[in-house]
């Protein structure tokens, strides 16, 4: 959702409307996210959802407008922005299995995937094998990177239609 801060667009005439980059970072409108630790938009983060974690102790007011200035990534269902170090993490784009491979440092895609993505979602990479096979090539969701900023750990969620 886009919401335009200009003056002269009511609440109602805010949606749908679109605006170049550099009114952007300028802060002529901003994006509302779906985060771990909440919902942000113009009052800052508030819980929505009982499977966030906790919000850190304290996140400065310049990364939640760093954060509203930064472009929704496009997803299947709904974004979910996450974060590391008590931070947003940024997003890299969205990997596939060979992705995982090139990445590791070992060639284990397999043992990467599931440092990066949360233990209750650790199936996906095993159920997407096909029967017999041990490298898996594909499979039918999509997965979405980030990296912490401060520390540079990779992790990721996926999604699918």
């Amino acid at each position: 959702m886009t919401i335009l801060l200009q003056l002269n667009f009511s609440d109602n005439d805010k949606e749908g409307k679109t605006g170049c980059y550099s009114c952007l970072r300028e802060g002529h409108f901003e994006f509302w996210h779906d985060t771990e630790y909440g919902m942000l938009d113009e009052n800052g983060l508030s819980k929505v959802y009982n499977h966030n974690q906790d919000n850190p102790s304290r996140i400065a007011s310049d990364i939640l407008t760093e954060m509203r200035r930064t472009p929704r990534l496009i997803s299947w269902q709904q974004e979910l922005w996450l974060t590391h170090c008590d931070d947003f993490m940024i997003y890299k784009g969205t990997w596939t299995p060979k992705d995982f491979y090139t990445n590791s440092s070992d060639g284990d895609g397999r043992a990467l995937f599931m440092s990066m993505t949360n233990e209750e979602l650790n199936h996906l990479w095993d159920e997407s094998l096909p029967k017999g096979q041990t490298k898996l090539e594909e499979w039918y969701p999509t997965y979405y990177v980030f990296e912490c900023s401060h520390c540079g750990k990779l992790r990721g969620n996926w999604d699918c239609d």
